[in-house]
């Protein structure tokens, strides 16, 4: 099974993205709102792919990849981010991330690229 680990405020976006994409029985989608969360179920539950919000973490969000990088060095992750944090980028992407988007997002847009990073198919 393909896990799917979120770190974002809730909000309607992904909780629409949630249910697209557990549609699929072999994805497990998993959101949370604060990171010692994620890290905690990180722990124990690898993640194929990891969806950090910066706008959430903001100047944390350097110290976070590498916390995960550290428990699962091949895990991906992506960034989402308001077009004001793309400082972040650079630094991001030399410590692993493999891609970013910027929002505004849509709920067909991300499904279409996770479903394409993760090579899976989901009826949408």
């Amino acid at each position: 099974m393909l896990r799917i680990s979120v770190l974002s405020e809730e909000d309607p976006l992904f909780s629409e993205i949630e249910k697209k994409i557990n549609q699929n029985d072999s994805i497990d989608i998993q959101i949370f709102q604060h990171n010692l969360e994620l890290i905690n179920h990180f722990l124990s539950h690898y993640a194929s792919l990891v969806i950090l919000d910066v706008d959430l973490l903001k100047n944390e969000i350097l110290e976070m990849i590498q916390v995960l990088k550290s428990i699962h060095p091949d895990c991906k992750i992506v960034l989402f981010l308001s077009p004001e944090n793309m400082s972040f980028c650079s630094a991001a992407l030399s410590l692993g991330v493999i891609s970013y988007q910027l929002k505004p997002l849509s709920v067909k847009a991300v499904v279409d690229f996770i479903t394409s990073l993760l090579n899976i198919t989901i009826d949408q």
